[in-house]
């Protein structure tokens, strides 16, 4: 007998879509039914013919833990995933200490044990410091990248120059592993930052100006050409602007190896709404205008993002408020893996995007792009039985009492979401219903990346 039946569903895969059922034994996809099948289960769900999706895997997540937990931890950002409909997290290096080297990774794999609500993996990091490291790194941990940026972030992770990015992609190449990249101009950030703090502005459009479009374009065709000369592979990470993403699509077409990853909050915001929203809004990348946000979601179906990541990275309010009369005292990050999948269930609602594109590029291509496809992204018999239950129908004004981040607060609150999970399962374990908790923390486990 199956321990779950789920019946009666249009499961949506990124291909199609079909009406069926899932049965669920040992925490593996065990069947792939009709809608009516009359199978025996110890649970049986009816899904009322509403769509049934792979559980999304967010592979951009900082989950501040261990170091940082005043701003989150392992539990809270697992919490607010599963209530999101995300069942595995990625989390990248900027912990403390960053996962740099084998012994900095296993500390984070071990600070991690028997405290997430759903699955999660572990990025690596790349810098000038840990060079030498790369290959052993990737070799000898499941580590699912190695992340770099081009441009100043935070003190503990020192961003990479040309030098050391180049000596990095060579070592990966050599080992086939997978680079993760930030792109955007150091030395034209500080340029813009320097001239606008010696004209005496503080106000939010700042932090915009401050990263100058020709700065993330140029470092997106510096970093394709890197990868082009190196033969290695690599994400260029929330890609702002159309016109990157055409830059990375013609890279693809003439073979390199570089997937694009673009976030909920670039398709969601524009530039002005720093206006209003100040440094709650303050992240980097930056948003661009209206014309540029419409063309994100059109080539987004088109098929030039391969993966969305919500960058979830969360700072404490009071370090948010810092920057209400002065925006260079707010640190850059928002919260947004709870929110990931309802911004995306809007624009399908408004026709900007198809159900199976979005699985496609929340499910599908995050689990081969970062090895786990082995066990994750795919509603397959043999799979693990990571689902999320769609309500296309619902409409959710988002407010403070839904957050289940450390963080409690969010650019979207007080925005109405039109389509929501409402149930989601982690190998067959219902982990959140409607919004809400239902699991048990630790039932989480590591997942490495295939060898």
């Amino acid at each position: 007998m199956l321990d779950t039946l789920i019946r009666n569903a249009m499961i949506v895969t990124h291909t199609g879509r079909f009406p069926g059922s899932v049965g669920i034994a040992g925490g593996k996809i065990a069947v792939i039914a009709g809608p009516d099948a009359g199978l025996e289960a110890s649970e049986v769900i009816d899904a009322g013919g509403r769509p049934l999706i792979p559980g999304a895997i967010d592979a951009h997540v900082h989950f501040q833990d261990p170091g940082l937990t005043e701003r989150e931890d392992l539990p809270c950002g697992t919490m607010a995933a599963a209530a999101g409909g995300v069942t595995t997290a990625i989390s990248h290096p900027l912990n403390v200490p960053p996962a740099v080297d084998i012994e900095s990774y296993r500390f984070t794999m071990k600070a991690y044990e028997g405290r997430s609500y759903i699955d999660y993996a572990i990025h690596g990091g790349g810098t000038a410091q840990n060079i030498g490291q790369i290959e052993s790194l990737w070799n000898e941990t499941g580590a699912t990248s190695v992340k770099m940026f081009m441009c100043f972030s935070v003190a503990d992770f020192p961003f990479v120059r040309d030098d050391s990015m180049f000596e990095i992609l060579k070592h990966l190449a050599r080992v086939g592993g997978l680079a993760l990249i930030h792109a955007e101009n150091n030395e034209l950030i500080a340029l813009e930052e320097t001239r606008l703090k010696a004209e005496g502005r503080k106000d939010p459009m700042c932090h915009i100006e401050s990263h100058p479009a020709v700065g993330e374009l140029e470092a997106v065709r510096r970093a394709l050409y890197y990868l082009e000369a190196t033969g290695a592979s690599a994400v260029i990470l929330h890609t702002c602007m159309a016109e990157a993403l055409e830059e990375i699509h013609a890279a693809q077409q003439r073979g390199v190896k570089v997937y694009a990853e673009t976030c909920p909050h670039l398709l969601n915001f524009v530039d002005t709404d720093m206006k209003t929203h100040g440094p709650y809004l303050k992240f980097t990348p930056v948003m661009r205008g209206e014309e540029n946000r419409l063309k994100l979601w059109e080539l987004l179906e088109k098929g030039y993002v391969s993966t969305i990541g919500s960058d979830h990275s969360p700072y404490t309010i009071e370090e948010k408020q810092a920057g209400e009369q002065d925006i260079w005292k707010a640190p850059n990050g928002i919260p947004g893996i709870q929110t990931m999948l309802p911004v995306l269930l809007k624009g399908v609602n408004e026709g900007r995007l198809s159900l199976e594109r979005m699985v496609e590029v929340t499910s599908f291509n995050p689990a081969r792009i970062y090895g786990l496809d082995y066990c994750k992204g795919r509603i397959e018999v043999g799979l693990d039985a990571d689902l999320v239950l769609l309500d296309m129908d619902a409409k959710k004004t988002y407010t403070k009492t839904d957050i289940l981040s450390k963080a409690k607060w969010s650019p979207y609150e007080g925005m109405e979401f039109h389509g929501m999970p409402v149930l989601t399962l982690v190998r067959g374990k219902t982990v959140a219903r409607d919004g809400k908790i239902v699991g048990t923390q630790g039932y989480g486990q590591y997942i490495p990346r295939k060898k």
